[in-house]
């Protein structure tokens, strides 16, 4: 052993010095995870409860930009609800307010009344039915729920027809140069109507649909 390992006035045994080769390096500093994919802006209010995710910004159906919004202006995809439902067109739109007229005369007015009030807890009237078109709630992501089909047939569509008796019929067009093709009362009920030919959104029992 080297002489210089024991202390010459004690004779004590000194601690043998590492070498700086023998020091292990420290380790490099581990990176902080990246947060994830779906994490809030800074600033951001969290979610309310009950409304619906934000639509995906590229339409998964025709891959065009949409900004965001509920339907693609391009094929008429709505981006909330499964793939297949697109907005009704105006020229089907118009000709269910025709046919709704018919069958309120053909059922004698009380009949329309019991259909109606039947299939509006599917988010339909009786024209919308045999056109197999229904009428969805945005914030649900769903077919309206039978009180929503009631606000928007007899309360909102009475004050939009006591407008339009003002304006020339103005109102009863909106739908023409509106994107989401929302007449007034839809915006006042946040509802879109749809063609669902292959009654997808057709709910699975009352018990599944929204309240008041």
């Amino acid at each position: 052993m080297p002489s210089d390992a024991f202390c010459s006035e004690c004779g004590h045994q000194q601690s043998k010095s590492a070498s700086p080769k023998d020091i292990p390096a420290p380790l490099p500093p581990r990176p902080s995870p990246p947060p994830p994919t779906d994490w809030p802006t800074p600033g951001t209010p969290p979610p309310t409860l009950g409304t619906r995710p934000p639509a995906p910004t590229n339409c998964p159906a025709c891959g065009q930009a949409t900004g965001g919004d509920v339907s693609c202006q391009f094929c008429g995809q709505v981006l909330i609800l499964p793939a297949g439902v697109l907005l009704s067109s105006a020229g089907l739109r118009f000709g269910g307010y025709v046919l709704e007229a018919v069958l309120f005369v053909c059922t004698l007015i009380l009949g329309w009344f019991i259909w109606a009030f039947i299939v509006f807890a599917r988010g339909q009237t009786p024209a919308k039915q045999v056109l197999n078109m229904r009428v969805i709630s945005i914030q649900q992501g769903r077919a309206a729920g039978w009180w929503r089909m009631f606000f928007r047939e007899f309360i909102a569509k009475m004050l939009i027809i006591f407008v339009a008796a003002f304006t020339f019929l103005i109102p009863y067009f909106w739908l023409l140069w509106d994107r989401n093709r929302q007449e007034l009362w839809d915006k006042m009920g946040n509802t879109l109507v749809v063609s669902d030919p292959a009654d997808q959104l057709r709910p699975a029992s009352p018990d599944s649909q929204e309240g008041p």
